[in-house]
């Protein structure tokens, strides 16, 4: 994984994001670890953690701002915390969360490049380059929340890694696990549209199915297979890549929902809901098979844009 900001020069903006989620095999519980850097034009890099502790009881969240941020051996140094493609460690002290966490990751599949053709990666847009270093790990470590100490061997999660000068106009970022006949697949995809002077562009989508050990794209700059209907409840999201058709009905709850406040280096301003313990359901269709899978592993459904896609109160923390 290599970090963008070291070298950015000082008169441009840059925002870069390191994150983690890691979800129960069974139950509604999930970690959510972002750290990111925020770098206005002229200004030096800064740093923020965000943490976010999902349950059936509902969320728990917290954020420091204004921390120091570097790039070292083990990945982004960010404040009190650390995380890379090794894993995870750090502690956080606020009044309403106290979280500290020392988690090892393992890879079980290698690294996922979203965007197609590669050459988006240097191009100009995307404004937002998208990568997945560990697209699928297990967890072996602990995490202290508040007062209950949690072990999270066994666990399974991803780490991802963007970057960028600006968020598009609207979002979606999709997680699905426990997806195949061994139950190890999985499937990540993000999801944008950019504005058009007035208008607004049709979705377009970048990522990837992996089933039962074989890995397909998904999406595509001229791909025409992609399809949302965000509802309250919700997604459906149809996606498309070369002898795959997936459809995706992600579902949600308020309580287990939380909501964050994003910001462009440039000051735009964007209201993003997450949810980590999604109940996903996902038909794969491949030639003449045809499968639906709904795993007892919880999936990530991430909306972003101008409003918040789901009427739930803002985390008290700008950006």
């Amino acid at each position: 994984m290599k970090l963008r900001f070291p070298d950015v020069p000082l008169p441009k903006p840059h925002y870069e994001s390191v994150y983690c989620t890691l979800t129960h095999p069974t139950s509604a519980r999930a970690l959510w670890i972002r750290t990111t850097v925020q770098k206005r034009p002229g200004a030096s890099a800064k740093g923020a953690l965000w943490v976010t502790w999902f349950s059936d009881a509902g969320v728990r969240a917290a954020k420091l701002n204004d921390l120091p941020v570097a790039a070292g051996g083990q990945g982004i140094q960010c404040g009190p915390a650390t995380q890379g493609s090794a894993g995870s460690q750090g502690e956080l002290r606020l009044d309403g969360l106290s979280a500290r966490w020392d988690l090892r990751f393992t890879s079980r599949s290698g690294p996922l490049e979203h965007l197609r053709p590669a050459v988006l990666y240097r191009a100009p847009v995307p404004r937002t380059k998208a990568t997945s270093p560990v697209p699928d790990f297990e967890v072996r470590g602990g995490l202290l929340i508040d007062d209950e100490q949690v072990d999270l061997s066994g666990w399974t999660g991803m780490l991802g890694h963007n970057w960028g000068t600006q968020h598009a106009e609207q979002w979606i970022w999709l997680r699905v696990p426990g997806l195949g006949e061994d139950g190890l697949g999985w499937l990540d995809a993000v999801l944008g549209r950019v504005r058009v002077g007035p208008l607004l562009a049709p979705w377009t989508a970048f990522g990837a199915a992996e089933v039962d050990g074989t890995r397909h794209q998904l999406g595509g700059l001229l791909n025409r297979g992609t399809r949302v209907e965000v509802n309250p409840d919700g997604a459906v999201i149809d996606l498309a890549g070369k002898a795959i058709e997936v459809s995706v009905r992600a579902t949600i709850s308020p309580p287990t929902t939380v909501a964050w406040e994003y910001s462009d280096p440039a000051g735009h301003r964007h209201e993003v809901i997450n949810n980590s313990v999604a109940t996903m359901s996902a038909t794969i269709s491949r030639g003449a098979g045809r499968a639906t899978y709904s795993p007892s592993q919880r999936g990530v459904l991430e909306i972003g844009g101008e409003e918040r896609a789901v009427d739930i109160p803002l985390q008290p923390y700008t950006d």
